[in-house]
Order: C-alpha cells, then sequence, then structure tokens
C-alpha cells in the first residue's frame, strides 16, 4: 500500500501564507502533503483514475489562487476538500463509492493511527471486500461520502461540515449515524455469514457419517448370518454389541449458551440474543477460526484500510509546472472560474447545498406566503357575508351626499317644480332664480295689483301666459340586476330611459363600492353607463353589496354586486 508522503507537516496558517505570497515551495509543500489524500477521496467518487487526476490537478491551481481568500486559515483541508468534492458532484454522484476490488487491505491504516485490532487476524481481502460493499450498501450516498471523510481522511466534525456545507453539530450528528448503521449492517453480515458456515460443517459431518452407518449395516448382516453357526463364534456378536457409545459433545466455551465472539456479534448489530441462541452454532463460532477472524472486522477500521490508489508520478510535475509557466495564466483563471463561487467564509460552495443567504430568503419568503395563505383562507371560510371595513386600510369611508334633481334634468329649470328640501322650498329663496317659485302679490279692491314690498311699482304688461303642463317622466330601467366581480375590480352598470327623459340619483350599501357617478340624468331613449369599482386593501376578502338607483319619482332599482379573494 502507498504511504503518505513523509514530508514535515507544516501549518496550514503558514502554507496559506506561503500561496498568498505565491511561493513556489509552499504549494510544493501543500501538494505533497494532501496530494494522496485528495487522490484517494476523488477516485473514490469519481470512480476514474484519468479524471481523478484531473480533479486533484485543477483542486491545487484553484488553491493558490483563492485558498487564501478563506477567513479562518485553519480551514485550509476543508477548502481542499470542498474544492474536490465540487468538482466531483458536477460531474455526477456516484451510488456507492469506488474500490479496486483486486487490491489486497492494508495491515495499517490510510492515515496514521494507531488501531486497536490486528489487521493479521482478519479474513482475506475477497471477503474484506464483500463487507465494506455490504456495510456502505446500508447508507445513502450523502452518508457514504461523510463517513469516508471521517473514518478514513480523520476529518474532525468541524472541517467535515466545512468542507460538505453542514454545521460542525449536524456533521457529528451524521457521522454517529453512519457508523452505527454501518455497523450494524457488519454485524448481521458476519452473523450471517456465519450460520452459512455452520450449516456447511453440518453437512460435512453428515457426509462424514454416512459411510461409518453402512460399515455398521455391514456388520449387523454378518452377524445374523453368524447366529446360524454353532456357538463358538458367539463372541465376534458380543464384540459388536458391546461397543463404547460415542462421547457427548461438550459443552459451549465461554461460561453460557453462547460463546463470546457470537455474543459480541449480536450485540453489536442489535440483534435479540434469544432469536439465536444456539449452542451449536456458539460452539461452531468457538471452534472455527474463520468465523472467529470475522467477528474482530469493524465497520470503521475495515474504511480506514481498505486498499489505497497509487498517486500518478507525474501529477505533481504537472501541477506545479501548470502553476509557475508564466504562459499559461489564462488557463490558471479558468480553472479557478470553474471551481465556482465562494461562500462568506471564503470556503467553495457546494452545488447541493443552498447559500445561506437563499436559505433566509426561502424562509423569509415561506413565512409571508404562508401568512397570505392563511388570511385567504380564512377570509374563504367565513364566507362572503363579511363586510370588508375591518381589514380596510386606509379606513375609507365612502358615504355619497344625496341630491335630489328635478325631473327634467339635472337643474330642474326644464319643469319648475319644487326640489324638496332644497334652497328654492327653504325661505330666502330669491325670485327668480333657477327652480324658485314667483312671489305672489295681493290684488287690491280695484284689482290693481299692490304695490311691491320693495317699492317698485311694476311694468303694466300683457298678463303672463298660463304655465305649460309639465312632461310626462319617463320611466328608468337598470341592467343588469346582479353584477359579478371575480378576477376584476371594475364593472358596468347601464341605465336607460322609456317613454321620457329621466333624473336619477345612486347609493352604495358600503364603502368598497366606488361609483363613477352618483346622480344624474338620461333623455328619453337614450342610455348612460355608470362605472363600478372595487377598492380593497392589501388583502381583499369575498363579499357582497348593493347598489341602489332612485328615478325622480321615487322609485328605486337595486343592483347586486358580488366579489371574490383578491390580493393587492
Amino acid at each position: 500500500m502507498p504511504r503518505l508522503s513523509p514530508s514535515e507537516d507544516a501549518p496550514d496558517r503558514k502554507l496559506v501564507q506561503g500561496l498568498n505570497e505565491g511561493d513556489e515551495e509552499a504549494l510544493a509543500t501543500l501538494y505533497d502533503e494532501y496530494g494522496e489524500r485528495l487522490y484517494d477521496y476523488a477516485l473514490s467518487m469519481a470512480g476514474d483514475e484519468k479524471v481523478a487526476a484531473g480533479i486533484v490537478h485543477d483542486t491545487f491551481i484553484d488553491a493558490g489562487r483563492r485558498a487564501p481568500r478563506m477567513r479562518d486559515h485553519l480551514h485550509l483541508s476543508s477548502w481542499l476538500y470542498g474544492a474536490a468534492r465540487r468538482r466531483c458532484i458536477r460531474r455526477g454522484r456516484p451510488a456507492e463509492l469506488h474500490w479496486d476490488r483486486d487490491a489486497e487491505f492494508s495491515d495499517t491504516p490510510f492515515v496514521e493511527r494507531a488501531d486497536t485490532v490486528a489487521a493479521t487476524d482478519w479474513p482475506p481481502s475477497g471477503e474484506l471486500h464483500d463487507l465494506l460493499r455490504t456495510a456502505l450498501a446500508a447508507l445513502d450516498p450523502v452518508d457514504q461520502e461523510v463517513v469516508l471523510l471521517a473514518f478514513r481522511h480523520e476529518l474532525p466534525p468541524a472541517r467535515l461540515g466545512a468542507a460538505v456545507g453542514l454545521s460542525g453539530r449536524r456533521a457529528a450528528a451524521r457521522v454517529r449515524q453512519g457508523g452505527a448503521a454501518m455497523e450494524a449492517a457488519l454485524a448481521a453480515e458476519i452473523a450471517r455469514a456465519a450460520r452459512a458456515c455452520a450449516a456447511s460443517a453440518d453437512d460435512a459431518d453428515d457426509a462424514d457419517d454416512e459411510e461409518p452407518a453402512e460399515e455398521a449395516t455391514r456388520s449387523d448382516a454378518v452377524a445374523v448370518l453368524a447366529a446360524r453357526a454353532p456357538e463358538p463364534k458367539q463372541p465376534a456378536i458380543s464384540e459388536d454389541d458391546e461397543e463404547e457409545p460415542e462421547p457427548e459433545a461438550p459443552p459451549a466455551r465461554g461460561g453460557g449458551p453462547l460463546s463470546g465472539a457470537l455474543w459480541r456479534t449480536l450485540h453489536r448489530g442489535g440483534r435479540d440474543a434469544s432469536d439465536a441462541a444456539d449452542p451449536s452454532l456458539a460452539e461452531h463460532i468457538a471452534d472455527c477460526p474463520a468465523c472467529r477472524s470475522r467477528g474482530r472486522v469493524r465497520a470503521a477500521a475495515l474504511l480506514r484500510r481498505a486498499p489505497a490508489p497509487v498517486l500518478p508520478a507525474a501529477l505533481r510535475h504537472r501541477v506545479m509546472h501548470t502553476a509557475t509557466d508564466p504562459e499559461l495564466a489564462g488557463y490558471r483563471a479558468d480553472i479557478a472560474a470553474r471551481g465556482g463561487p465562494l461562500t462568506p467564509e471564503g470556503l467553495p460552495s457546494q452545488p447541493d447545498v443552498p447559500s445561506p443567504f437563499t436559505r433566509r430568503w426561502l424562509f423569509t419568503g415561506g413565512g409571508m406566503v404562508g401568512a397570505l395563505v392563511a388570511a385567504v383562507v380564512a377570509g374563504l371560510l367565513m364566507g362572503p357575508g363579511v363586510g370588508g371595513g375591518a381589514l380596510s386600510w386606509p379606513p375609507f369611508h365612502n358615504q355619497p351626499t344625496i341630491k335630489h334633481e328635478g325631473r327634467g334634468g339635472g337643474d330642474g329649470r326644464e319643469h319648475g317644480d319644487r326640489r324638496p328640501g332644497g334652497p328654492a322650498g327653504g325661505p330666502g329663496a330669491v325670485s327668480g332664480s333657477p327652480g324658485a317659485t314667483p312671489s305672489m302679490r295681493p290684488q287690491t279692491d280695484d284689482g290693481s295689483p299692490s304695490p311691491s314690498p320693495s317699492g317698485t311699482v311694476p311694468p303694466s304688461s300683457a298678463p303672463p301666459s298660463p304655465p305649460r303642463p309639465p312632461a310626462r317622466p319617463g320611466v328608468l330601467v337598470v341592467s343588469p340586476g346582479t353584477v359579478e366581480m371575480y378576477g376584476t375590480k371594475t364593472a358596468q352598470v347601464s341605465l336607460s330611459a322609456r317613454n321620457g327623459p329621466v333624473t336619477w340619483t345612486a347609493m352604495t350599501s358600503n364603502g368598497e363600492l366606488v361609483l363613477s357617478q352618483m346622480q344624474g340624468g338620461v333623455a328619453k331613449g337614450g342610455t348612460s353607463r355608470v362605472t363600478i369599482t372595487l377598492r380593497t386593501a392589501l388583502i381583499g376578502l369575498p363579499g357582497q353589496g348593493t347598489l341602489t338607483f332612485t328615478d325622480s319619482e321615487g322609485a328605486a332599482h337595486q343592483v347586486t354586486v358580488k366579489w371574490g379573494a383578491s390580493l393587492l
């Protein structure tokens, strides 16, 4: 197995400072420190050696330009793994991690660390490959990547979370869950293999027992034939009858019905010991070297000792040449541009993790949309009879002032009738004003009119002609009788006059309905249109209102207006 480069450990802060200053030695030291690790990770994710080498090359070139931008220089490993991970994810996430099936498992971990279990007591590499694949199959691809970085590459939770775009607490929780799931799957596979091994051993024992049974049958046949012979040959029969019985099977080791290896195997997988309380199986595990060695395997140690790839020898020269050749400045800029944006902490953003700003806007926008939907649903549940004055803002109060006009038009000069409550009917009305009643002066005994109060004598003229009879009033026709405003805020009502001219006034039942005209007149055979406008606040609730049109004769014509919920 290839070992990590024995270069002297350099603090990450010093390496970042050297990259910021453009020091070639800093980039070379950085490659010697992380080259094999990044290649192992990229190959596990990509599954192709050439692709993995290209990802490692672009990661170091990008690090030489943008790694010094990170806020915390102690997260250099997180920056490198994050940059490599982004390039792997952009190519497509694999369904399972890649391992060389023909390679051998190592006796020492991938990263130098003391291990409690000696790999020399493990099963052969072919069986270890099957155990590793079974243990990883219990995890989804994201959790497989998390346990790979945690157990094989030894990233602590804080740096692991920074690399994959998670918080340190969430990364630690996923490592615990992934490790427990791997151990449970591995324990179940070891128990299944132990039962299969015990079954095969029993079959072999049964096959071995068949041959002595045939010999015993032949001996019985000889004894039967010999019984017909004289008595001196009976000792042969007595020898067969006095064979010693087979000794009983020895009790299971470990002080109980289950051996220690089987007990640990069952409880490590979370199984109930009563489901497999088989003394014969316990005895088999205690006496079988293969089952004992298989029971010593642990998931985390198995992942650390998995076969490591050989780092291409020419990759270091390729990285240093690209990073230092002045003619490749544009190529370096293009590699950094393909690396994607950086987070506010200066780390590579991950394509499968939303940015903090995106999460913040999604949370805020989701809250606003939820509030609007709740308000609309509440309005719909409350029904159309709910008035809108409580939710109107600003609080409009549109109560029109009603003015009754004369029959002949808006000024009333055509017919000369008195408007009730108007200025002509009240005291102080001026004579000769439009719509005023002529003042009557009393006559004397001789029939001459008395002088006017003002002292002026009216001119002698022909008596005034009798007033014309008033024109016959028409009939007001309002259509339609019901107006529905769903999806719109404006509508029209048609007013027409039949059999004569008509004057009208209008009023609304609430403040949401606004009319373009509150009074007017229509000539004989003419038509007039009044526009209705629905005025609501930010959130309009469904409702219903009434428009009342009154003609000069006092006849009322009502129009029902219905509207639905609206926003803005």
